[in-house]
């Protein structure tokens, strides 16, 4: 990639044939998608492939660059011949041996310095070169007419960004011709990649400063170019002279004329390029038109028979179709010009959608005087409505050269009944309109159905507004035969008292796109004024206090609910006082909804929940709070007082055992020892003989039978987590 910086780069000399048979073409800069400041420029030239010089095709252009605002040069760039191509004519058949051109493409990558391409006013590339073709007919001089292209392009970069842009495309122009005192038309239009809107507008093509003894000069910055001369009679109104001189849409860069001479015109078209509303660039294309003489061709005629007659009419006619008529009739079309082979096409400028069919649409003629018939058969989906007409072009197309002739036809049908069915479309609500109020919720579902069971979509839009902007919540939906949508809105909390906002529901009958089945109902809201009611809570638990021992079985529960008149959200929660009710293993569900809540509380305390206290009380606040604008709450509260299992007496254990056998008094009983709790619970019990020797260790309350031990005394310690027991213990064999 060349990088070009505030530099001139200054060539080998090439040495330049002139270049006599130049047609046309134009320049190029197009930005990379990828890389800021990146662009590929060139020159898209097109060429006499059959006079001109091979000499003058050069291997390298020279392209020169420079800034607007004073002229001044910013660069010269050497751009490599990159391909060459002959150009095709848009019917190959219709070739001429006097017709044929090259198309020669110039380009190369560079990268462009900010510095140096960042002036307001822009700049401009040109490029030079000498000469015409001395056939030209509507030029003084041709063959000593220079060919200067010219392009303008923005700053690369503005406010310290770059701005990208690109020139217009263009398609390959075709190599087509002209008959004498034949209407001919040529696309000319072009493309931009940035979506820039694109004017076209017929000039003088500029001579440049190149001559027939200097075709290849060095290119200079002028503010005003030297333009060709036209030859008398000859001006930018009627640089083709004709019953219709040429013109080109300025929007879409469309050329027509009928010319009324022979000969071969040069003309040019700048198109200029515009960014909302600012001029950003500019490029001229040049190129040549040759007008020959045509054997005389007619175009075809289509015709058409009304019902009720038996003569046919080239005028455009009203049909009119009713229930049950057949679905489609009878054109005909002829060509005074023998042995022709015609397309016939159609277009329903109504819709987007094609409609209907042409059997057959094409045939081949034999005699001027073959009359072709064909039917165009209508869908279905081919209905007016409203009473207004479809309106259907049919269009013949012969294969005269160089371009085909054609007639066209315009049908307005009127069609108003197929037996497709518009769907129903309903809403829960008891009118189309409801009074709404700020803050409070509203939702009701809406309907659409249809008898014939056909592809449906329900959607709904605000009347000037967004539904979303509203915060109003209807999600489109599609189904066959039946759908069903809800409705939801909580008007915001500046919503306007007395302020009636419409929503207009839209159900559509997709069978046929853009068939016009569809109802709409509109809703109307009034907002009125906001008459909030609280909410209140209750408990379905018989007291508002509860007591709880440790060892109870049966968990803590009773039902809790909220209610409001009111249609506002409500939201039911619970809240410990100074206390997590997670971390207590307390469960309530935290419900919300509209009108009715109710949720469970459930609670089996453990000894945890004391934390070493014989008691502990826990308040619990039950609240229902509504989202009204001016929210509102209810509290109903329930105090739960935890006791543990008060302490027992810890009985003494007997101080003799008898081992022998007798079943009385064999062993140590511990299981009468009293049941644990949270503060007094068994912890262990050991046996020791008189010299400290543990002989007997258990966790569990277990019965002591000591039969592998001696007889003797032993000392015992028992304990409890809030006291320790020890004793003497005889044991007797």
């Amino acid at each position: 990639m060349m990088k070009i910086k505030f530099t001139l780069f200054f060539l080998l000399a090439f040495v330049h044939a002139q270049a006599t048979h130049i047609v046309g073409g134009h320049l190029f800069f197009n930005a990379s998608p990828t890389a800021p400041y990146n662009y590929n420029l060139g020159l898209t030239m097109y060429f006499d492939a059959l006079n001109g010089d091979a000499g003058a095709e050069d291997e390298y252009v020279t392209l020169y660059i420079f800034r607007k605002r004073d002229n001044r040069a910013i660069a010269q760039i050497p751009v490599p011949k990159l391909s060459r191509k002959s150009i095709t004519y848009a019917n190959p058949l219709c070739g001429i041996s006097t017709l044929q051109t090259f198309m020669i493409t110039y380009a190369l990558d560079v990268r462009l310095e900010v510095t140096a391409f960042s002036d307001p006013e822009g700049y401009y590339m040109i490029w030079d070169r000498c000469c015409r073709n001395n056939s030209i007919t509507n030029i003084k001089n041709p063959g000593e007419a220079g060919s200067l292209f010219y392009l303008e392009i923005p700053p690369v970069s503005r406010n310290g960004t770059a701005f990208v842009n690109s020139s217009p495309s263009f398609s390959e122009i075709k190599g087509d011709y002209a008959c004498v005192n034949a209407p001919f038309t040529f696309d000319f239009g072009g493309t931009d990649a940035d979506g820039d809107s694109l004017t076209y507008t017929l000039i003088t093509p500029r001579q440049g400063f190149s001559s027939r003894s200097n075709p290849g000069a060095p290119g200079l910055g002028a503010s005003n170019y030297p333009l060709l001369t036209w030859a008398d009679g000859i001006d930018e109104q009627n640089i083709i002279p004709g019953p219709s001189p040429l013109r080109v849409n300025s929007k879409t860069g469309l050329l027509s004329v009928t010319a009324s001479h022979i000969g071969l015109y040069v003309f040019a078209v700048r198109i200029d390029e515009y960014r909302k509303g600012e001029k950003i660039g500019t490029v001229t294309r040049d190129f040549q038109l040759k007008v020959v003489d045509c054997p005389r061709q007619d175009p075809p005629i289509l015709l058409f028979k009304p019902k009720g007659s038996d003569q046919y009419t080239d005028h455009s006619q009203i049909i009119k179709i009713n229930k049950g008529d057949p679905n489609c009739f009878e054109v005909a079309v002829i060509d005074p010009t023998p042995n022709q082979s015609l397309k016939i096409s159609g277009l329903a400028l109504n819709t987007g959608n094609k409609y209907f069919n042409l059997l057959p649409a094409q045939f081949n003629t034999h005699t001027g005087k073959d009359t072709l018939r064909f039917d165009v058969c209508l869908d279905d989906c081919f209905v007016s409505y409203d009473n207004r007409p479809m309106r259907l072009e049919l269009i013949a197309e012969d294969n005269t050269c160089p371009l085909p002739l054609r007639d066209t036809l315009s049908l307005l049908i009127q069609r108003t009944e197929t037996g497709n069915n518009p769907p129903e479309l309903s809403t829960a609500l008891p009118s189309d309109t409801i009074t709404v109020a700020a803050g409070k919720n509203t939702s009701f579902d809406v309907f659409c159905n249809d008898i014939d069971l056909d592809q449906l979509a329900l959607s709904a839009s605000g009347r000037s507004f967004a539904l979303t902007d509203y915060g109003m919540v209807f999600l489109p939906v599609s189904g066959k035969g039946k759908v069903q949508q809800k409705f939801s809105w909580t008007p915001p909390c500046d919503a306007k008292e007395g302020e009636v906002i419409a929503v207009d529901f839209l159900g559509e009958d997709q069978r046929c796109l853009d068939n016009g089945l569809k109802k709409i109902k509109t809703i109307y809201f009034l907002i009125a004024r906001n008459e909030n009611h609280p909410p209140s809570i209750t408990h379905n638990h018989p007291y508002d206090s509860i007591l709880f021992r440790i060892d109870e079985p049966t968990p803590i529960s009773f039902q809790v609910t909220g209610n409001d008149i009111d249609t506002s959200l409500i939201i039911l929660t619970a809240r410990g006082r100074d206390f997590d009710m997670n971390e207590m293993g307390m469960q309530f569900d935290s419900k919300r909804g509209q009108f009715d809540l109710s949720s469970t509380f459930l609670w089996k305390p453990d000894c945890r929940v004391l934390q070493g206290e014989a008691s502990r009380p826990f308040l619990i606040d039950f609240i229902i709070t509504d989202q009204a604008c001016k929210a509102e709450t209810d509290t109903v509260s329930m105090l739960i007082n935890v006791e543990d299992v008060p302490a027992q007496k810890i009985p003494e254990l007997p101080n003799v055992i008898t081992t022998n056998g007798d079943g009385k008094n064999d062993c140590l009983i511990l299981d009468d020892l009293p049941a644990d709790h949270c503060n007094q619970f068994f912890i262990d019990f050991t046996v020791y003989n008189r010299w400290g020797k543990k002989v007997h260790y258990t966790g569990s309350k277990d019965n002591w039978c000591p039969t592998d031990i001696s007889a003797g005394f032993y000392h015992y310690l028992l304990r409890y987590s809030n006291q320790n027991i020890k004793g003497g213990l005889t044991i007797m064999k």
